[in-house]
């Protein structure tokens, strides 16, 4: 038994809710990173989108501190509460401008500077506060901030305002004004995030398509981590850097935790540090009921909703064949983030082969039905003949409470 010997605590190497990178679990993803920084150096504005919790803010973040990028985050749920983007510019320079007025009291008190030097107080003070309207007054501020270096706006939670039309035209103005002689000038790039697919044709939808879509570039999807990925983050924090043991078969431990956080980065450092808490109880060794404990605790504070989503779909009594209860599972367990109804019926015929032989299962009308309803588990892509999970969640949920037994799929009771 290997006693709990680290100097750090779980919540110092788990941060799963830290809005700062933490380098001691941050997962290098070499191709999202390559693709960022030739983005920064074109002269196109950057998309960058993928399902919440991939970890998009850590990549950003980390790239523009690797470059010695300066950025300014404008969270898009302020402007949908605040009703406008140049509020929301507004709110963040006053918060700036206090900041920056306090420094310079502070300074000032401490003795005066031969010449005057370091009091260029006042000239900054006229840059930011001058006749400019608010995005103007923004890219100044960000300017003097930067200095010559590179310069960046992070509009974040894109899907926060992506069905309010004013907002999203708010955005697409940032675009195209960034082209004006005067706005250009200051040389700021602007980069949107956001969980939806197909951002910039949301944005090109409340403008011109043609003047908006010239001017941004998607980079590829922060989808959840790879099986390695995945399993190198919680090597790192729970053997590495806790000092914790494994007892069994290690493998397995890993792919079960892969399975039901689905590789999502937040959800991996969530119940990670859940299995540390619990495995500090047991002299720092984590076996099956270490396992079982966290699992709980992990998902009733993390996917309760979801789990109950699932289990309101699920068929409501036993039968022979449970149809629906099989496409739930396979759609689960489908280890794409896109799926169609040949891909589903493929996997039910492969997992459940004496209740499928010969016979027409309907898949396709399974699939509608889950992608309706008030809480529905399914979207149906707009553009094609096929399906994403509504959210990561459903499939934890899925691969967290059912199982496979004699062709059966069988409900876990969880204590959630």
């Amino acid at each position: 038994m290997v006693l709990f010997s680290s100097k750090l605590k779980p919540d110092e190497v788990f941060t799963p809710r830290s809005a700062d990178v933490n380098p001691n679990l941050y997962i290098p993803r070499p191709d999202l990173e390559e693709e960022l920084i030739e983005g920064l150096s074109e002269s196109q504005h950057l998309v960058i989108f993928g399902e919440s919790g991939n970890g998009k803010s850590w990549l950003y973040k980390k790239v523009f501190k690797q470059e010695n990028v300066t950025c300014e985050v404008v969270n898009l749920v302020q402007a949908s509460t605040l009703g406008s983007l140049g509020a929301a510019f507004n709110d963040k320079l006053s918060r700036r401008e206090e900041l920056e007025r306090q420094e310079y009291e502070v300074s000032k008190s401490a003795g005066a500077k031969p010449a005057g030097i370091g009091f260029d107080f006042i000239g900054t003070w006229k840059l930011v506060r001058g006749k400019k309207e608010p995005f103007e007054k923004l890219l100044a501020y960000l300017r003097k901030s930067a200095g010559r270096g590179r310069a960046v706006i992070v509009f974040d939670n894109f899907e926060q305002i992506a069905d309010e039309p004013e907002l999203c035209k708010q955005v697409s103005n940032c675009v195209v004004l960034l082209d004006d002689p005067i706005y250009a000038n200051y040389d700021v790039k602007i980069v949107v995030v956001g969980t939806p697919v197909g951002i910039d044709e949301i944005l090109s939808r409340n403008g011109n398509i043609q003047t908006i879509s010239t001017r941004l570039k998607e980079i590829p999807e922060v989808e959840r981590m790879s099986v390695t990925e995945a399993k190198l983050l919680m090597r790192r924090g729970l053997e590495d850097q806790l000092k914790l043991s494994v007892l069994g078969n290690s493998q397995v431990f890993y792919e079960r935790m892969l399975s039901i956080t689905d590789r999502i980065a937040l959800e991996l450092q969530g119940l990670g540090l859940r299995i540390a808490k619990e495995a500090l109880k047991k002299n720092g060794v984590i076996d099956q009921n270490v396992l079982n404990r966290a699992v709980e605790k992990w998902a009733k504070n993390s996917i309760r909703a979801y789990c109950v989503m699932v289990s309101n779909r699920l068929n409501s009594r036993e039968t022979k064949v449970s149809r629906r209860n099989q496409c739930i599972y396979a759609c689960g367990v489908l280890d794409k983030e896109s799926f169609s109804y040949k891909d589903v019926e493929a996997l039910i015929r492969k997992l459940f082969p004496t209740t499928t032989s010969g016979v027409s299962l309907n898949i396709s009308g399974e699939l509608s039905k889950l992608a309706k309803g008030e809480n529905p588990l399914l979207k149906r892509l707009p553009t094609d003949d096929a399906y994403r999970l509504a959210s990561p969640k459903v499939r934890m949920a899925i691969c967290t409470m059912l199982k496979v037994e004699d062709e059966k799929v069988r409900k876990e009771i969880l204590k959630i």
